[in-house]
């Protein structure tokens, strides 16, 4: 099993956008799963877009995320948690679907409110306003091409093939729950198979 059977944690995310465009986009709502020494942490939380941001908003994102105002009344603009984000996805490894969109859009959202990217000399526990990801980065979807027998690897075929509810589909928790269901039984299928 290599370094996976010997990692301390594995921490999951889903974001869900306003845009597919990074640099458009605001972050509505994210989930982030961290499995560690046999426990289950999760940590979800709506995140309140300006009114600049929902400017730029996809009307067909905005829909797909059920987003309405009311129910982002209370919720925190994403300053008011992002060293909670980064604290998160700090340590790696770090799972997502597709995991290079929700990547993006996080470091969009955090360099547009001033954080800059842990540099590599530098110590993630005294910096200010730095943010980094945890290594490596694991993408389920590609996983699922190369170990998995699907036609297709979007999120929602995946549930199909593996026999999983998509009430709840584009909810970030659902989606990062699912996104670990999917990268256990991967990586289960994956040992059998070398195992045969």
């Amino acid at each position: 099993m290599g370094n996976f059977a010997s990692a301390r944690s594995v921490t999951f995310v889903d974001v869900e956008t306003t845009h597919l465009d990074s640099s458009r986009s605001a972050i509505l709502q994210i989930a982030i799963i961290t499995d560690r020494e046999g426990r289950k942490d999760v940590w979800t939380t709506k995140i309140k877009p300006r009114s600049v941001e929902l400017e730029f908003a996809s009307k067909q994102a905005l829909e797909i995320c059920n987003f309405n105002e009311a129910d982002w009344e209370d919720a925190p603009y994403f300053e008011d948690v992002a060293k909670e984000i980064a604290d998160r996805l700090a340590w790696g490894p770090v799972v997502g679907h597709n995991i290079s969109f929700d990547i993006a859009h996080l470091t969009a959202a955090f360099k547009r409110r001033g954080w800059s990217e842990l540099g590599r000399n530098e110590n993630y526990l005294n910096a200010k306003k730095k943010y980094k990801f945890g290594y490596p980065l694991i993408d389920t979807c590609s996983l699922a091409y190369l170990l998995h027998s699907s036609e297709r690897q979007n999120l929602n075929a995946l549930r199909e093939s593996m026999g999983i509810s998509t009430d709840g589909a584009h909810e970030a928790l659902k989606d990062t729950e699912d996104c670990r269901t999917i990268f256990y039984e991967i990586v289960s299928q994956a040992v059998d198979n070398m195992g045969a």
